[in-house]
Protein backbone atom coordinates (compact mmCIF):
# COMPACT_ATOMS: atom_id res chain seq x y z
CA UNK A 1 0.00 0.00 0.00
CA UNK A 2 1.23 3.45 -0.88
CA UNK A 3 2.24 5.74 2.01
CA UNK A 4 1.58 8.98 0.08
CA UNK A 5 -0.54 11.26 2.35
CA UNK A 6 -2.04 14.54 1.10
CA UNK A 7 -3.98 15.39 4.26
CA UNK A 8 -1.39 18.05 5.20
CA UNK A 9 -2.13 20.10 2.10
CA UNK A 10 -4.33 23.19 2.61
CA UNK A 11 -6.29 23.14 -0.62
CA UNK A 12 -8.04 26.45 0.30
CA UNK A 13 -4.82 28.42 0.63
CA UNK A 14 -4.30 31.24 -0.32
CA UNK A 15 -7.64 32.86 0.55
CA UNK A 16 -8.78 35.27 -2.20
CA UNK A 17 -8.95 39.02 -1.30
CA UNK A 18 -6.95 38.57 1.88
CA UNK A 19 -3.37 39.39 2.71
CA UNK A 20 -2.13 35.78 3.19
CA UNK A 21 0.93 34.88 5.23
CA UNK A 22 3.70 33.17 3.20
CA UNK A 23 3.94 30.38 5.82
CA UNK A 24 0.95 28.66 4.26
CA UNK A 25 2.81 28.41 0.95
CA UNK A 26 5.83 26.93 2.67
CA UNK A 27 3.68 24.36 4.50
CA UNK A 28 2.03 23.23 1.24
CA UNK A 29 5.37 23.06 -0.63
CA UNK A 30 6.90 20.97 2.18
CA UNK A 31 4.00 18.53 2.11
CA UNK A 32 4.18 18.23 -1.69
CA UNK A 33 7.94 17.54 -1.57
CA UNK A 34 7.56 14.89 1.10
CA UNK A 35 4.91 13.07 -0.93
CA UNK A 36 6.95 13.34 -4.15
CA UNK A 37 9.90 11.76 -2.33
CA UNK A 38 7.63 8.94 -1.13
CA UNK A 39 6.26 8.49 -4.71
CA UNK A 40 9.79 8.38 -6.14
CA UNK A 41 10.85 5.68 -3.68
CA UNK A 42 7.74 3.63 -4.36
CA UNK A 43 8.14 3.91 -8.17
CA UNK A 44 11.79 2.89 -7.90
CA UNK A 45 10.79 -0.10 -5.79
CA UNK A 46 8.15 -1.08 -8.38
CA UNK A 47 10.64 -0.77 -11.23
CA UNK A 48 13.06 -3.03 -9.35
CA UNK A 49 10.45 -5.61 -8.31
CA UNK A 50 7.57 -5.99 -10.75
CA UNK A 51 7.32 -8.38 -13.75
CA UNK A 52 7.31 -6.42 -16.99
CA UNK A 53 6.23 -7.20 -20.53
CA UNK A 54 7.63 -3.95 -21.98
CA UNK A 55 10.81 -2.03 -21.09
CA UNK A 56 10.64 1.05 -18.90
CA UNK A 57 12.47 3.82 -20.67
CA UNK A 58 15.80 2.56 -22.01
CA UNK A 59 16.26 -0.10 -19.31
CA UNK A 60 16.51 -3.74 -20.41
CA UNK A 61 13.77 -6.08 -19.26
CA UNK A 62 14.90 -8.37 -16.44
CA UNK A 63 12.20 -10.65 -15.09
CA UNK A 64 14.50 -12.84 -13.01
CA UNK A 65 12.23 -14.14 -10.24
CA UNK A 66 15.22 -15.10 -8.02
CA UNK A 67 13.54 -18.35 -6.92
CA UNK A 68 10.44 -16.53 -5.60
CA UNK A 69 7.35 -18.75 -5.32
CA UNK A 70 4.57 -18.28 -7.89
CA UNK A 71 1.55 -20.28 -6.76
CA UNK A 72 -1.90 -21.30 -7.99
CA UNK A 73 -1.38 -19.93 -11.50
CA UNK A 74 -2.75 -21.08 -14.87
CA UNK A 75 -0.36 -20.72 -17.78
CA UNK A 76 -0.77 -20.66 -21.56
CA UNK A 77 1.77 -20.71 -24.35
CA UNK A 78 4.93 -20.86 -22.23
CA UNK A 79 8.03 -21.66 -24.29
CA UNK A 80 11.43 -23.13 -23.48
CA UNK A 81 14.48 -21.07 -24.39
CA UNK A 82 17.11 -22.62 -26.68
CA UNK A 83 20.85 -22.24 -27.08
CA UNK A 84 22.97 -23.37 -30.02
CA UNK A 85 26.11 -25.10 -28.73
CA UNK A 86 27.65 -25.20 -32.20
CA UNK A 87 27.99 -27.37 -35.27
CA UNK A 88 31.34 -29.08 -34.66
CA UNK A 89 31.46 -29.96 -30.95
CA UNK A 90 34.55 -31.72 -29.64
CA UNK A 91 36.22 -32.00 -26.22
CA UNK A 92 34.74 -30.24 -23.14
CA UNK A 93 31.24 -28.80 -23.64
CA UNK A 94 29.60 -26.72 -20.89
CA UNK A 95 25.82 -26.82 -20.41
CA UNK A 96 24.91 -23.57 -18.63
CA UNK A 97 21.35 -23.79 -17.32
CA UNK A 98 21.42 -20.04 -16.77
CA UNK A 99 21.50 -19.50 -20.54
CA UNK A 100 18.63 -21.67 -21.79
CA UNK A 101 16.36 -24.62 -21.02
CA UNK A 102 17.24 -26.48 -24.24
CA UNK A 103 20.79 -26.85 -25.58
CA UNK A 104 21.43 -28.30 -29.04
CA UNK A 105 24.44 -28.95 -31.22
CA UNK A 106 26.17 -31.33 -33.65
CA UNK A 107 29.17 -33.43 -32.66
CA UNK A 108 32.44 -33.22 -34.56
CA UNK A 109 34.23 -35.65 -32.25
CA UNK A 110 34.06 -37.11 -28.75
CA UNK A 111 32.70 -34.69 -26.14
CA UNK A 112 32.75 -34.41 -22.33
CA UNK A 113 29.74 -32.60 -20.85
CA UNK A 114 29.84 -30.41 -17.75
CA UNK A 115 26.87 -28.62 -16.18
CA UNK A 116 26.49 -25.29 -14.38
CA UNK A 117 23.90 -22.96 -12.82
CA UNK A 118 21.55 -25.59 -11.42
CA UNK A 119 18.64 -24.30 -9.32
CA UNK A 120 18.99 -24.38 -5.50
CA UNK A 121 18.71 -27.62 -3.53
CA UNK A 122 15.11 -28.58 -2.86
CA UNK A 123 13.85 -27.58 -6.29
CA UNK A 124 13.76 -29.61 -9.53
CA UNK A 125 16.00 -28.16 -12.22
CA UNK A 126 16.25 -29.71 -15.68
CA UNK A 127 17.71 -29.12 -19.11
CA UNK A 128 17.00 -30.80 -22.45
CA UNK A 129 19.94 -31.80 -24.66
CA UNK A 130 19.51 -32.34 -28.41
CA UNK A 131 22.77 -33.80 -29.70
CA UNK A 132 23.21 -34.75 -33.35
CA UNK A 133 25.94 -36.38 -35.39
CA UNK A 134 26.57 -35.76 -39.07
CA UNK A 135 29.20 -38.49 -39.28
CA UNK A 136 27.60 -41.77 -38.21
CA UNK A 137 30.59 -44.02 -39.04
CA UNK A 138 32.75 -42.33 -36.38
CA UNK A 139 30.13 -43.07 -33.70
CA UNK A 140 31.33 -40.32 -31.38
CA UNK A 141 31.23 -40.75 -27.61
CA UNK A 142 29.27 -38.50 -25.23
CA UNK A 143 30.81 -38.57 -21.75
CA UNK A 144 29.08 -37.27 -18.62
CA UNK A 145 30.49 -35.86 -15.36
CA UNK A 146 30.82 -37.94 -12.21
CA UNK A 147 27.64 -36.43 -10.71
CA UNK A 148 25.54 -38.40 -13.19
CA UNK A 149 23.77 -41.26 -11.42
CA UNK A 150 24.81 -44.78 -12.42
CA UNK A 151 22.29 -47.06 -10.81
CA UNK A 152 20.15 -50.16 -11.14
CA UNK A 153 17.76 -51.02 -13.94
CA UNK A 154 15.06 -48.94 -12.24
CA UNK A 155 16.62 -45.53 -12.84
CA UNK A 156 19.85 -43.85 -13.83
CA UNK A 157 22.01 -44.11 -16.93
CA UNK A 158 21.54 -47.88 -17.16
CA UNK A 159 18.16 -47.13 -18.75
CA UNK A 160 19.83 -45.43 -21.71
CA UNK A 161 20.18 -47.02 -25.11
CA UNK A 162 23.91 -47.70 -25.84
CA UNK A 163 25.08 -46.74 -22.34
CA UNK A 164 28.30 -48.07 -20.90
CA UNK A 165 30.75 -47.07 -18.17
CA UNK A 166 34.30 -46.46 -19.36
CA UNK A 167 36.42 -46.59 -16.21
CA UNK A 168 34.25 -44.49 -13.92
CA UNK A 169 32.85 -42.26 -16.67
CA UNK A 170 29.25 -42.72 -17.89
CA UNK A 171 29.27 -42.64 -21.71
CA UNK A 172 26.83 -42.90 -24.59
CA UNK A 173 27.27 -43.67 -28.26
CA UNK A 174 24.73 -43.23 -31.04
CA UNK A 175 22.74 -46.45 -31.58
CA UNK A 176 22.76 -48.03 -35.01
CA UNK A 177 20.85 -45.89 -37.50
CA UNK A 178 20.44 -43.02 -35.02
CA UNK A 179 21.74 -39.52 -35.81
CA UNK A 180 20.06 -37.55 -33.00
CA UNK A 181 19.77 -38.10 -29.26
CA UNK A 182 17.33 -36.11 -27.11
CA UNK A 183 18.06 -36.39 -23.39
CA UNK A 184 16.49 -34.75 -20.36
CA UNK A 185 18.95 -34.10 -17.51
CA UNK A 186 17.63 -33.06 -14.10
CA UNK A 187 18.70 -32.56 -10.49
CA UNK A 188 17.04 -31.81 -7.14
CA UNK A 189 20.22 -31.02 -5.21
CA UNK A 190 21.85 -28.24 -7.24
CA UNK A 191 23.72 -30.65 -9.51
CA UNK A 192 25.29 -32.90 -6.88
CA UNK A 193 23.21 -35.76 -8.36
CA UNK A 194 22.23 -35.66 -12.01
CA UNK A 195 19.70 -38.02 -13.58
CA UNK A 196 19.26 -38.64 -17.32
CA UNK A 197 16.09 -39.77 -19.11
CA UNK A 198 15.94 -40.65 -22.83
CA UNK A 199 13.30 -38.75 -24.78
CA UNK A 200 13.51 -40.10 -28.33
CA UNK A 201 15.10 -43.52 -27.76
CA UNK A 202 13.73 -46.73 -26.20
CA UNK A 203 14.99 -47.96 -22.86
CA UNK A 204 17.67 -50.64 -23.15
CA UNK A 205 15.30 -53.34 -21.88
CA UNK A 206 13.03 -52.80 -24.92
CA UNK A 207 15.78 -52.20 -27.42
CA UNK A 208 14.70 -54.72 -30.08
CA UNK A 209 15.28 -53.58 -33.64
CA UNK A 210 13.76 -54.91 -36.84
CA UNK A 211 16.83 -55.47 -38.99
CA UNK A 212 19.09 -58.23 -40.28
CA UNK A 213 22.61 -57.32 -39.08
CA UNK A 214 25.94 -58.46 -40.45
CA UNK A 215 27.65 -61.03 -38.23
CA UNK A 216 30.16 -58.35 -37.24
CA UNK A 217 27.39 -55.86 -36.50
CA UNK A 218 27.28 -52.25 -37.59
CA UNK A 219 27.98 -48.79 -36.19
CA UNK A 220 26.24 -48.33 -32.85
CA UNK A 221 25.80 -52.02 -32.02
CA UNK A 222 26.84 -52.86 -28.46
CA UNK A 223 26.81 -55.87 -26.18
CA UNK A 224 23.14 -56.68 -25.57
CA UNK A 225 21.74 -55.26 -28.82
CA UNK A 226 18.85 -57.43 -30.01
CA UNK A 227 17.52 -57.57 -33.57
CA UNK A 228 14.86 -59.58 -35.34
CA UNK A 229 14.45 -60.16 -39.07
CA UNK A 230 11.80 -58.14 -40.92
CA UNK A 231 8.50 -59.90 -41.36
CA UNK A 232 8.77 -62.74 -43.88
CA UNK A 233 6.20 -63.64 -46.54
CA UNK A 234 4.55 -67.04 -46.22
CA UNK A 235 3.95 -68.81 -49.53
CA UNK A 236 1.30 -71.39 -50.32
CA UNK A 237 2.56 -74.53 -52.09
CA UNK A 238 -0.13 -76.01 -54.30
CA UNK A 239 1.73 -78.85 -55.97
CA UNK A 240 5.06 -80.45 -56.77
CA UNK A 241 6.51 -81.99 -59.92
CA UNK A 242 8.40 -85.20 -60.47
CA UNK A 243 11.39 -83.18 -61.73
CA UNK A 244 11.85 -81.79 -58.16
CA UNK A 245 10.10 -78.42 -58.56
CA UNK A 246 7.60 -77.00 -56.12
CA UNK A 247 4.88 -74.76 -57.60
CA UNK A 248 3.70 -71.57 -55.87
CA UNK A 249 1.99 -68.35 -56.91
CA UNK A 250 5.19 -66.25 -56.88
CA UNK A 251 8.89 -66.79 -56.22
CA UNK A 252 9.70 -63.06 -56.07
CA UNK A 253 10.51 -63.15 -52.32
CA UNK A 254 12.78 -66.20 -52.57
CA UNK A 255 16.52 -66.37 -53.14
CA UNK A 256 18.97 -69.22 -53.55
CA UNK A 257 20.12 -70.48 -50.16
CA UNK A 258 17.19 -69.02 -48.24
CA UNK A 259 16.43 -71.20 -45.19
CA UNK A 260 12.76 -72.23 -45.15
CA UNK A 261 10.46 -74.40 -43.08
CA UNK A 262 7.33 -76.12 -44.39
CA UNK A 263 4.15 -76.23 -42.31
CA UNK A 264 0.84 -77.95 -42.89
CA UNK A 265 0.42 -81.53 -44.04
CA UNK A 266 3.31 -82.58 -46.27
CA UNK A 267 2.25 -84.32 -49.48
CA UNK A 268 5.90 -85.23 -50.20
CA UNK A 269 7.50 -88.17 -48.37
CA UNK A 270 10.98 -86.56 -48.58
CA UNK A 271 9.84 -83.24 -47.09
CA UNK A 272 9.18 -83.15 -43.34
CA UNK A 273 7.10 -80.36 -41.86
CA UNK A 274 9.09 -78.37 -39.29
CA UNK A 275 12.51 -79.24 -40.72
CA UNK A 276 14.77 -76.61 -42.29
CA UNK A 277 15.50 -76.70 -46.03
CA UNK A 278 17.17 -74.27 -48.40
CA UNK A 279 15.85 -72.76 -51.61
CA UNK A 280 17.81 -74.10 -54.58
CA UNK A 281 17.13 -73.34 -58.23
CA UNK A 282 14.53 -70.62 -58.85
CA UNK A 283 13.55 -71.58 -62.37
CA UNK A 284 10.92 -68.93 -63.00
CA UNK A 285 8.22 -66.89 -61.28
CA UNK A 286 6.39 -69.97 -59.98
CA UNK A 287 8.85 -72.92 -59.86
CA UNK A 288 11.71 -73.59 -57.43
CA UNK A 289 13.64 -76.48 -55.91
CA UNK A 290 14.84 -77.07 -52.36
CA UNK A 291 17.98 -78.61 -50.90
CA UNK A 292 18.70 -80.28 -47.58
CA UNK A 293 22.00 -78.37 -47.13
CA UNK A 294 23.00 -74.73 -47.07
CA UNK A 295 25.28 -75.06 -50.10
CA UNK A 296 22.28 -76.38 -52.11
CA UNK A 297 24.56 -79.04 -53.58
CA UNK A 298 21.61 -81.26 -54.49
CA UNK A 299 17.85 -81.12 -54.78
CA UNK A 300 15.41 -82.90 -52.52
CA UNK A 301 13.72 -85.51 -54.72
CA UNK A 302 10.03 -84.82 -55.20
CA UNK A 303 7.58 -87.44 -56.44
CA UNK A 304 4.92 -84.97 -57.55
CA UNK A 305 1.64 -84.32 -55.79
CA UNK A 306 -0.92 -81.76 -54.68
CA UNK A 307 -2.23 -80.51 -51.37
CA UNK A 308 -1.91 -77.66 -48.87
CA UNK A 309 1.64 -76.88 -47.70
CA UNK A 310 3.06 -73.58 -46.59
CA UNK A 311 6.58 -72.30 -47.04
CA UNK A 312 7.85 -70.07 -44.23
CA UNK A 313 11.19 -68.26 -44.60
CA UNK A 314 13.13 -68.88 -41.40
CA UNK A 315 13.35 -65.75 -39.24
CA UNK A 316 16.09 -65.21 -36.69
CA UNK A 317 16.68 -63.27 -33.52
CA UNK A 318 20.21 -61.81 -33.26
CA UNK A 319 21.91 -61.05 -29.95
CA UNK A 320 25.19 -59.10 -29.79
CA UNK A 321 27.70 -60.52 -27.32
CA UNK A 322 30.28 -57.75 -27.82
CA UNK A 323 30.57 -54.17 -29.03
CA UNK A 324 31.03 -53.35 -32.72
CA UNK A 325 34.77 -53.43 -33.39
CA UNK A 326 35.20 -53.94 -37.14
CA UNK A 327 37.24 -52.01 -39.67
CA UNK A 328 35.01 -50.61 -42.40
CA UNK A 329 36.00 -50.27 -46.05
CA UNK A 330 33.86 -48.42 -48.57
CA UNK A 331 34.30 -49.35 -52.22
CA UNK A 332 32.51 -49.08 -55.56
CA UNK A 333 31.47 -51.54 -58.25
CA UNK A 334 32.84 -51.32 -61.79
CA UNK A 335 30.31 -53.62 -63.47
CA UNK A 336 28.19 -56.72 -63.00
CA UNK A 337 28.22 -59.70 -65.35
CA UNK A 338 25.44 -62.26 -65.56
CA UNK A 339 24.94 -64.63 -63.96
CA UNK A 340 26.98 -63.99 -60.81
CA UNK A 341 30.18 -61.94 -61.25
CA UNK A 342 30.66 -58.57 -59.53
CA UNK A 343 33.72 -56.63 -60.69
CA UNK A 344 34.92 -54.17 -58.06
CA UNK A 345 36.87 -50.94 -58.47
CA UNK A 346 40.21 -50.37 -56.80
CA UNK A 347 42.13 -52.66 -54.48
CA UNK A 348 40.74 -56.02 -53.35
CA UNK A 349 43.34 -56.30 -50.57
CA UNK A 350 40.69 -56.20 -47.85
CA UNK A 351 38.28 -58.56 -49.57
CA UNK A 352 38.29 -61.98 -47.93
CA UNK A 353 35.95 -64.90 -48.45
CA UNK A 354 33.11 -65.18 -45.91
CA UNK A 355 33.29 -61.55 -44.71
CA UNK A 356 30.07 -59.45 -44.64
CA UNK A 357 29.32 -57.06 -47.47
CA UNK A 358 26.44 -54.57 -47.74
CA UNK A 359 25.44 -52.74 -50.92
CA UNK A 360 24.13 -49.17 -50.76
CA UNK A 361 22.98 -46.44 -53.12
CA UNK A 362 20.61 -47.34 -55.96
CA UNK A 363 19.44 -43.86 -57.06
CA UNK A 364 18.47 -45.16 -60.52
CA UNK A 365 17.86 -48.86 -59.91
CA UNK A 366 20.86 -50.19 -61.88
CA UNK A 367 21.75 -52.90 -59.37
CA UNK A 368 21.95 -56.04 -61.45
CA UNK A 369 19.39 -57.59 -59.03
CA UNK A 370 21.59 -56.95 -55.99
CA UNK A 371 19.44 -55.82 -53.06
CA UNK A 372 20.66 -52.66 -51.33
CA UNK A 373 20.93 -52.45 -47.52
CA UNK A 374 20.94 -56.25 -47.36
CA UNK A 375 23.72 -58.34 -45.83
CA UNK A 376 25.59 -60.64 -48.22
CA UNK A 377 28.77 -62.64 -47.65
CA UNK A 378 31.74 -62.85 -50.01
CA UNK A 379 31.97 -66.35 -51.45
CA UNK A 380 35.02 -66.02 -53.68
CA UNK A 381 37.63 -63.43 -54.70
CA UNK A 382 39.50 -63.75 -57.99
CA UNK A 383 41.50 -60.70 -59.13
CA UNK A 384 38.87 -57.92 -59.24
CA UNK A 385 35.91 -60.28 -59.43
CA UNK A 386 33.87 -61.50 -56.50
CA UNK A 387 30.83 -63.69 -55.99
CA UNK A 388 28.48 -63.35 -53.04
CA UNK A 389 26.00 -65.39 -51.03
CA UNK A 390 22.89 -64.36 -49.13
CA UNK A 391 23.76 -66.68 -46.24
CA UNK A 392 26.62 -67.90 -44.11
CA UNK A 393 26.58 -71.09 -41.98
CA UNK A 394 29.24 -71.99 -39.43
CA UNK A 395 31.36 -69.14 -40.78
CA UNK A 396 31.22 -70.32 -44.42
CA UNK A 397 29.33 -68.46 -47.17
CA UNK A 398 26.53 -70.53 -48.67
CA UNK A 399 25.36 -70.90 -52.26
CA UNK A 400 26.38 -68.00 -54.46
CA UNK A 401 23.81 -65.66 -55.95
CA UNK A 402 23.38 -66.72 -59.58
CA UNK A 403 20.52 -64.47 -60.63
CA UNK A 404 22.50 -61.28 -61.32
CA UNK A 405 21.91 -59.37 -64.54
CA UNK A 406 24.51 -57.47 -66.55
CA UNK A 407 25.17 -53.82 -65.72
CA UNK A 408 27.94 -52.27 -67.81
CA UNK A 409 30.73 -50.06 -66.52
CA UNK A 410 29.60 -46.53 -65.72
CA UNK A 411 25.97 -47.55 -65.23
CA UNK A 412 26.22 -49.25 -61.84
CA UNK A 413 24.37 -47.17 -59.25
CA UNK A 414 25.42 -48.97 -56.09
CA UNK A 415 28.50 -49.04 -53.87
CA UNK A 416 29.43 -51.52 -51.20
CA UNK A 417 30.80 -51.60 -47.68
CA UNK A 418 32.77 -54.50 -46.20
CA UNK A 419 33.30 -55.21 -42.51
CA UNK A 420 36.55 -56.71 -41.24
CA UNK A 421 36.20 -57.62 -37.58
CA UNK A 422 34.96 -60.01 -34.93
CA UNK A 423 31.61 -61.77 -35.17
CA UNK A 424 29.64 -60.14 -32.38
CA UNK A 425 26.13 -61.46 -33.19
CA UNK A 426 24.74 -64.85 -32.33
CA UNK A 427 21.77 -66.09 -34.36
CA UNK A 428 18.79 -68.10 -33.07
CA UNK A 429 16.17 -69.45 -35.51
CA UNK A 430 12.54 -68.67 -34.78
CA UNK A 431 10.55 -71.73 -35.72
CA UNK A 432 6.80 -71.49 -36.39
CA UNK A 433 4.39 -73.17 -33.99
Amino acid sequence: MSTINTNGLNVNYPVPGVNNNSQGFRNNFTNIKQNLDIAANELTDLQDSVVLKNPLGNAAINNDMANVLIANASTLGFRATTYNLGGDLIGPVTIDLGIADVHYGTLGGNILLTFGNWAPTGTLSKVTLILSTSNVPNNYTISFPGEVIISSDNFGTTLLNNYQTVGVTPTLTFPNGCTELILECYSTDCGDSIYITPVNRPYQSVQIKTRTPASTGDYGDVNGTVCVDPAATQLTITSSLANDFFVTNSTSTLYTGMPVVFTGTSFETNVAAGSTYYVGNIANTTHFTISANANVSGNVNLAGGTGNMYLNPVSYVYIATNDFNANVFNRSIANISAPNIITVSGSTANLVANMPIVFTGDPAGNTGNLEVNTVYYIRSVASSDITVSRNRFNGIAGAEVNTLTTVTAGNVDIDYTIYEGSDIFRRIPLQPF
